[in-house]
């Protein structure tokens, strides 16, 4: 091991060695990579980077290295000083797999320190960070996270991480799944199926480690001591796990071996079994008990049934008051954290609803950029098409004034030329706000309309104009052409409007007449001043 770790060092220093320019991070990236295949040799190269010399990203990356490394290799961690400077850097609410790993790291450091409530806080903001589910290392949050919770008494929450765990994970990681099963299932006083699944595990053996091995038996041995009371088989397991582990490393056993001699009256047994275990092993619950069960063997021995009976509700009340501290402690976080997802929850939906937003928004102006390109591309179209077919009306009528018997072909030509602008006009102006305000106007002349305002007749006028340019233009040729005269602007108006086919009461309104019959006046004196052919265009081009 000592050789394999040694050349895995010579190999990273090597390809760091080309690092140059570039900081530590291609050396870390590359340590990084190796750190579950040799975390040994991992914790080798680390030593030879000055912490100092990192620049804050590069100091990041190593406090995750460092702590995972001493961690695989069973090095104490001590204090979470290091694993911080990660978790500070790492912004909690943007989604990494580094971020994610330097709170899985820090709730490694509070395992190691058995502080189950900020364990308990680092592993669930690390689950929330992973960008990918299917992580290993998000799978081994609901593992760690069920052993706090049972560190907690809390058997249904433990329960519900270990079945997550055991869902998302394959081959061997099943088997420790199926261990922190079983101990659910313990806390929750279900010994039959805890049994059921350790009974399995005894058939893969080979598969687990001295430690998983351990726990199999410690766990059997405690289902039949607590639950079935068969104190023989008890025992049968528990030997077992003295002779895998050797005398000096199983003071917890040595605790459930003092309650089986107590339960069979073998007081000085129980009382050194409980020495022996407290001797060896500091950890808290464990001192409480043996400490509590040595208690009660003083007291039987005293015969002070009074102060036995007080000793007893102290411990029953003392027992329910820590079980609901332990309970309220991991529910603030737990509410603290449902609190935090909710908050990412709402700021994605929000995040989500502006993106939405933004792009209806987008495809809306696209839309109306699409729509104003076609309809300036049409106008643009419709105003050739007027500007070629009035070269051709100059053309046709030139020679229809040379053309001694007036070509009566020519003339039909000339007004199918005139048809066209006149429909292309119309067609232009149609598209124009007035029009629809006009059709408006067609529709309400039975009620009080508020007459238009002089301005907004100026603006009706120049849009009129502006779509039958071309069309006034012949208007006013014809007019000479058949009367010798110029033909007025109000007449001219007159006939776009019958072109346009509005009634007189809209015409009267948009020639600012005082009555009807001023209108239809101007209406007959119109024969007078244009070719009956030309009129008849106007009339019939509806």
């Amino acid at each position: 091991m000592k050789l394999r770790a040694i050349l895995y060092t010579l190999l990273l220093a090597t390809l760091s060695m080309g690092c140059g320019g570039h900081g530590h991070m291609r050396q870390l990236e590359r340590l990084e990579a190796q750190l579950d295949t040799a975390p040994e040799a991992v914790r080798l190269a680390l030593d030879s980077i000055p912490l100092a010399s990192l620049s804050d990203e590069e100091r990041a990356l190593y406090a995750i290295l460092r702590t995972q490394a001493d961690y695989k290799c069973y090095v104490p961690l001590t204090t979470d000083t290091l694993i911080r400077y990660a978790t500070d850097y790492y912004n909690r609410n943007k989604k990494s797999y580094r971020a994610a790993m330097a709170w899985y790291s820090l709730g490694c450091v509070y395992t190691e320190l058995r502080r189950d409530a900020p364990a308990v806080e680092a592993y669930l903001q690390a689950q929330s960070l992973f960008p990918d589910t299917t992580a290993r290392y998000y799978g081994l949050c609901y593992h760690k996270l069920g052993q706090h919770y049972l560190n907690k008494n809390m058997s249904d929450e433990a329960l519900a991480a270990y079945t997550a765990y055991h869902n998302i994970t394959e081959g061997d990681a099943h088997l420790y799944a199926d261990i922190g099963l079983a101990q659910a299932y313990i806390h929750k006083k279900q010994p039959e199926q805890a049994r059921e699944i350790l009974e399995k595990l005894l058939q893969h053996r080979n598969e687990m480690d001295t430690l998983s091995w351990g726990t199999v038996l410690f766990d059997l041995g405690k289902i039949e001591y607590v639950f079935s009371k068969d104190y023989d088989k008890a025992d049968t397991y528990f030997n077992q796990l003295i002779a895998l582990y050797g005398a000096d490393k199983v003071d917890a056993t040595y605790w459930f071996k003092g309650d089986i001699a107590e339960s069979r009256g073998h007081s000085d047994s129980a009382s050194y079994y409980y020495e022996t275990a407290m001797k060896g092993y500091d950890e808290v619950y464990l001192q409480y008990n043996c400490s509590r069960s040595l208690l009660y063997l003083t007291m039987d021995s005293i015969s002070q049934p009074k102060l036995y009976g007080y000793l007893k509700r102290f411990e029953q009340s003392s027992d329910s008051i820590k079980r609901i501290e332990r309970h309220s402690e991991i529910e603030e976080i737990h509410a603290a954290h449902t609190m935090e997802l909710q908050r990412r929850a709402l700021a994605q939906h929000h995040q989500r609803f502006i993106f939405i937003f933004v792009c209806l928004l987008a495809v809306i102006v696209i839309g109306v950029l699409l729509i104003e390109r076609h309809r300036k591309q049409h106008y643009l179209r419709l105003q050739k098409e007027l500007h070629r077919n009035q070269a051709k009306i100059y053309r046709v009528n030139e020679s229809f004034e040379k053309e001694l018997d007036n070509d009566t072909h020519l003339r039909e030509e000339v007004l199918a030329l005139y048809r066209a602008n006149l429909m292309t006009s119309i067609s232009l102006f149609k598209k124009e706000p007035w029009a629809a305000r006009l059709e408006t106007l067609s529709k309400l002349l039975s009620k009080d309309v508020p007459p238009f305002t002089v301005n907004e007749r100026t603006q009706l006028t120049e849009v009129l104009e502006e779509s039958f340019i071309t069309v006034i233009t012949n208007l006013r040729d014809e007019a000479v052409r058949y009367s010798n005269n110029k033909l007025s602007t109000e007449n001219i108006h007159l006939c776009l409007y019958l072109a346009l086919g509005y009634s007189t009461g809209v015409i009267r309104e948009c020639l600012a007449a005082s009555t009807d019959n001023v209108v239809n006046q101007r209406k007959k004196r119109l024969p007078s001043r244009l070719p009956e052919d030309i009129l008849e265009l106007l009339r019939d081009i509806k």
